[in-house]
């Protein structure tokens, strides 16, 4: 078998020692071409404006300014994405029931309900849920961790969500104001939809009833009672239910979970509304007991009260039908 010449040898080195640096042939480049080599990272990129933006990454440059907003970004995909807030363009669309979504992965998420996947478990009591942040909010039961503390009175929350709720107690300023009466909010979104009120606009129309919505949300519920849908099934029981939150609210049930506990004695529910009566009872002490029980018994004595009127309007009616005069023979 003939052996390969020194030249031929050394033009083989030469092509595995190019391919070890991470270049790949580029489509319509001559051999003297390089892969473009970021000076910050030193990873190479097959184009120039890849290179652009890795090294943009680097310096923190954001070139790309929103029009409307003139918030800036890194990159013009990102620019992209943003500018859907605006324009209201929801180019994803859920196959089952049309709802449309601005990025691709809130579709993928938003997809959970109709297929049922919950692909996130708890370690500790094996409950499952189709977003990850649902999990780690949800082991906070476990570990009894609040991170989120309110800079005024100090109270702690185990959801960022909560504590932005409980800072509107704190919280005066409400820059957004309703031009026709004057009431305000500290959301935009929120004037929006109290708008409605005056204007009556119910842009949501059910096609089954005619009848009309602020929101899509609420039409999407509304229209579950037309069709008897139950998207939302109970993985240990097949229990069907209209609602996510009824599901969430019923898994209690196989799970034991009490997630509302009264600061007061410690003592757990798996109802909001259950914590909330059971709280007035420090607050109140004995004088809500003694008015909920006088309560309890004057409405007993007005059902009596109303069965006996119901019985002597019978003996009433028997009595003027069976007397002289009543036209029976």
């Amino acid at each position: 078998m003939p052996l390969p010449n020194g030249n031929q040898i050394g033009r083989k080195k030469r092509q595995r020692s190019c391919r070890r640096r991470g270049s790949k042939p580029i489509p319509g480049c001559n051999k003297e071409e390089r892969p473009t080599l970021c000076q910050e990272g030193g990873q190479s990129f097959s184009q120039s404006n890849t290179t652009v933006q890795q090294q943009i990454i680097h310096t923190g440059d954001r070139p790309y300014e929103c029009p409307k907003c003139q918030k800036t970004f890194q990159t013009s995909s990102d620019l992209l994405k943003h500018q859907r807030i605006h324009r209201e363009e929801r180019p994803f669309r859920c196959p089952d029931c049309r709802k449309g979504f601005k990025q691709n992965s809130h579709l993928i998420r938003h997809q959970r309900i109709h297929t049922g996947e919950r692909p996130y478990e708890c370690g500790e009591c094996g409950m499952t849920f189709s977003q990850s942040s649902n999990l780690i909010c949800h082991q906070r039961i476990h570990t009894r961790e609040r991170p989120y503390d309110c800079e005024q009175c100090g109270k702690s929350f185990s959801e960022h969500f909560n504590l932005i709720c409980h800072q509107n107690i704190h919280a005066e300023e409400r820059p957004y104001k309703c031009g026709e009466c004057g009431k305000g909010f500290n959301q935009r979104s929120k004037l929006i939809i109290h708008e409605m009120i005056h204007t009556g606009e119910r842009p949501y129309e059910c096609p089954e009833c005619g009848k009309r919505f602020q929101t899509s949300s609420d039409l999407l519920v509304h229209q579950r009672t037309h069709t008897e849908e139950r998207p939302f099934h109970c993985p240990d029981c097949r229990k069907g239910f209209k609602h996510n939150s009824h599901l969430i609210r019923h898994r209690r049930i196989h799970t034991g979970e009490r997630p509302y506990e009264c600061p007061e004695c410690e003592k757990s529910f798996t109802r909001r509304s259950h914590l909330s009566q059971h709280q007035r009872r420090h607050r109140l002490g004995t004088e809500w007991l003694d008015s909920s029980q006088a309560e309890r018994n004057l409405q007993g004595l007005m059902d009596k009260r109303m069965d006996m009127s119901q019985q002597c309007a019978q003996v009433a009616k028997k009595a003027n039908g069976s007397g002289p005069g009543s036209g029976k023979l």
